[in-house]
């Protein structure tokens, strides 16, 4: 993974045994669900074993402190500190470092729309708000994966619920058609902008992002993303990456 991801962080937390009990449980889970996130982890795994195996973190510490203590002293740097950037841990350790920005500009170039959608959708968890029972046949059918069953149902209702909205946005996304999640998404959010409310408005802004990117058409989905992505209070900010972001951008 490379600094710009907001995943980067968690990850090596984790490696070094920092996270509390709740954050472990949220990186555990994401870890099941995510195969990307997975793979990052062990990249820096590996990068942990290989700088253990050569030493390079007290040799890099104490070539630090060398080069500290001859700038304080106003000398420039001896010999002997050259020779050790010349060892062959380090070596390996540029390569790595190489290696791992070439992996980086790789990603960024070869990605696309649909690559996008498919590393980042999250799976959405159905909400309990009380004055806003949603339709059980609908739900219902939603929690057993029957999508076209939940579409056939929100058609029939004459009054749908936010979350209705929801759900068969997902169910249309998930079949398929995500012109047709894009209209129902919208459709939520003009309703709340019409009725001065937000119902939902959270998962809305996020489901339309992916279902334009699941459209080919980034160009929608990045101000959408970029929004939720410089809001920390947002519900899907975690999800959203500045390195995710970028690579939305190179789409352009």
């Amino acid at each position: 993974m490379n600094e710009n991801s907001n995943h980067t962080e968690i990850l090596i937390q984790y490696l070094d045994g920092e996270l509390q009990a709740e954050e472990l449980e949220r990186l555990k889970k994401n870890l099941a669900d995510n195969p990307s996130l997975t793979e990052e982890l062990a990249n820096l795994q590996l990068a942990r074993e290989a700088a253990r195996r050569y030493g390079l973190k007290s040799k890099i510490n104490d070539i630090h402190k060398e080069m500290m203590l001859e700038m304080k002293q106003g000398k420039p740097a001896k010999s002997s500190v050259i020779k050790m950037l010349a060892q062959t841990g380090l070596r390996v350790a540029a390569v790595f470092v190489v290696l791992v920005g070439l992996s980086a500009i790789y990603q960024y170039f070869t990605t696309s729309p649909e690559k996008l959608f498919n590393e980042n959708y999250q799976p959405y968890s159905i909400h309990e708000v009380r004055g806003m029972p949603v339709n059980s046949r609908l739900l219902e059918n939603y929690k057993h994966g029957n999508m076209d069953s939940v579409i056939m149902e929100f058609n029939s209702l004459r009054a749908p619920e936010p979350e209705e909205y929801i759900l068969t946005g997902i169910a249309f996304l998930e079949s398929n058609q995500p012109e047709r999640a894009i209209g129902t998404f919208n459709k939520l959010i003009q309703q709340n902008a019409d009725s001065k409310t937000d119902f939902f408005e959270d998962d809305a802004e996020y489901y339309l992002a992916m279902s334009y990117l699941k459209n080919l058409e980034p160009q929608k989905a990045l101000p959408i993303l970029e929004k939720i992505q410089a809001d920390p209070s947002h519900p899907y900010n975690s999800k959203l990456s500045k390195w995710f972001i970028l690579k939305v951008k190179s789409l352009h």
